[in-house]
């Protein structure tokens, strides 16, 4: 019967015999237990494809960009269509506005009623529907203002521009004499062209400087008045001819 020592070991037994008949290698030690990972936190599942597949990418970006310009052209286009309704409406309409006040003629330019023709036509409107006997006389390039005496002695104020017609304004209260009037027979209608021409040939200035004529009567006979802006002041008999400077 077998004796065991105190380490329940056979008395005799060689402990180390199979590693001395081995390779004489140590026997393998036990592999490490490997370290805990930490836990991943629980996400949607990974959708599993098969081997080989890929999936195609989601182009939104794209597509957004194609609705937006899609969307942008149909608006322009809609836009543009109003716009262009609205324009054609607009040039249907007709122009209310007043339209813009004619510049007034100066010295013998067209249209000046110092002119011959200007003059007569100026002169024939107030002798008809002035309604009176001529008082007072003023001619310059832009208009003739006139002051009658009316059968009844009242003073009636008239009007003719060169770029608004005939006008006729106020009217006084009775009581004035018709003795100093100027007969419109002896309103010859070459002579404020006439007395313009020569006296800025006198002043040796333009035709354009003159400001206004004035006819009156001295001795029964008509003298004209001529009146520029420098000033000066010449004096014309019935004719035209210049017979002084006053200033």
């Amino acid at each position: 019967m077998p004796e065991y020592d105190a380490f329940g070991r056979e008395v005799g037994e060689d402990t180390l015999q199979n590693w001395r008949a081995g390779t004489g290698a140590r026997p393998p030690e036990p592999a490490p237990a490997p370290a805990p990972q930490p836990a991943r936190q629980a996400g949607p599942p990974r959708p599993v494809f098969p081997t080989g597949f890929r999936p195609r990418k989601r182009r939104r970006g794209v597509r957004s960009l194609v609705l937006l310009l899609v969307v942008g052209w149909i608006l322009f286009n809609v836009i543009s269509g109003i716009a262009g309704k609205v324009d054609e409406v607009a040039r249907s309409i007709p122009d209310l506005s007043p339209p813009a006040a004619a510049e007034p003629p100066t010295g013998l330019e067209p249209g000046s009623l110092l002119r011959r023709a200007e003059f007569r036509k100026a002169i024939a409107q107030i002798r008809r529907r002035g309604g009176g006997k001529l008082e007072n006389l003023r001619v310059a390039p832009e208009r003739i203002d006139a002051t009658l005496i009316t059968s009844r002695g009242t003073l009636v104020n008239v009007q003719v521009s060169a770029t608004e017609g005939y006008r006729r304004f106020s009217e006084s209260g009775p009581g004035f004499s018709a003795s100093d009037t100027v007969p419109f027979r002896k309103l010859d209608a070459r002579i404020p062209e006439k007395v313009t021409r020569a006296a800025a040939e006198r002043l040796g200035g333009p035709v354009g400087q003159i400001n206004y004529l004035v006819p009156s009567l001295s001795d029964g006979k008509v003298v004209w008045g001529a009146y520029f802006k420098t000033g000066a002041i010449f004096l014309a008999d019935a004719r035209g001819r210049i017979t002084r400077r006053i200033s």
